[in-house]
């Protein structure tokens, strides 16, 4: 029996069905079903029985083995976190991951966070998607995830932090016939650069359901799937593009025409995210304290 098949288990069994779990898990249905299967003729009984001929649900043999297999789980998700604890002592690292529209605020933690700390700490970081991000901590590759979009981890904490409005962003010379702010109609009628994530979600989705309602026909010159392809096309004058407010640095507003948007429909809640773990580092337990005060 592995490791990774009581895991599997576990969240088919919270999932409710193995399309689900394997969505969850990022990985393909047939695989999934595979490993369960082995794993039940390991066992030498069914863990599930089909429901209507649609879903699937515990069986009493399986009620009694997902109460011990998250026992086991659990006690080994500790083992691992105390020895990160004792590997933080040496190395003294802290993964953060960000999406690119979080990634002001994260950087101002940071800077809050080495000015309340004594010791040295190094920072591993890693910018990806919502979803990307929920997955890399799901797996422990990071400690803490500033995100916006969640998904149905059953082990991770959601805590709101701020509400983040966006604006409208277009090199100064492209927009100087502009009022100070603009409105939805204006900004449908102009040379539009979206970042879209992978799976076309987030605030991607936001802008263009919202322009779809309002029966708008709107000129994205270009769909981009990297921040710095983004920030290339605006900096070359290519078009404008709808950010969250806390992106806005100073450089930004010497650089940019930066309007508010009239009757604002476009906003981000800023979540942060992390394991819900018995035991934590001590590291990580004072940035989170730290935000959250």
């Amino acid at each position: 029996m592995e490791f990774r098949q009581l895991k599997y288990f576990v969240t088919i069994a919270d999932a409710g069905s193995i399309t689900k779990a394997a969505k969850t898990l990022n990985i393909s249905q047939p695989p999934l079903s595979r490993q369960l299967k082995i794993l039940e003729a390991e066992l030498g009984f069914k863990l599930f029985k089909r429901v209507n001929n649609k879903g699937i649900a515990l069986t009493e043999q399986g009620v009694f083995f997902l109460e011990k297999a998250r026992e086991l789980l659990y006690k080994t998700d500790n083992i691992i976190m105390q020895a990160r604890e004792m590997d933080e002592k040496v190395n003294k690292k802290l993964s953060i991951g960000t999406t690119i529209y979080s990634s002001q605020l994260m950087f101002k933690d940071i800077e809050n966070y080495q000015c309340l700390i004594t010791d040295n700490i190094n920072f591993n970081i890693w910018e990806e998607d919502s979803l990307s991000l929920l997955h890399l901590l799901n797996d422990r590759k990071i400690d803490i995830a500033y995100i916006h979009e969640t998904e149905s981890f059953s082990e991770i904490m959601y805590v709101p932090i701020i509400e983040d409005y966006c604006v409208y962003v277009a090199p100064i010379n492209n927009e100087s016939h502009l009022g100070k702010t603009i409105s939805i109609n204006e900004i449908a009628e102009l040379p539009l650069i979206l970042l879209d994530s992978n799976n076309g979600t987030g605030l991607y989705k936001q802008i263009v359901d919202t322009l779809k309602t309002y029966q708008l026909n709107p000129e994205i010159l270009c769909e981009c799937h990297d921040s710095s392809v983004l920030s290339q096309l605006l900096a070359r004058g290519f078009g404008g593009t709808i950010l969250p407010s806390s992106l806005i640095t100073d450089e930004i507003r010497k650089k940019y025409t930066v309007l508010p948007i009239q009757n604002n429909p476009w906003k981000l809640e800023i979540k942060l995210a992390w394991k819900k773990d018995n035991y934590q580092p001590t590291h990580l337990s004072k940035y989170i304290d730290m935000i959250l005060e």
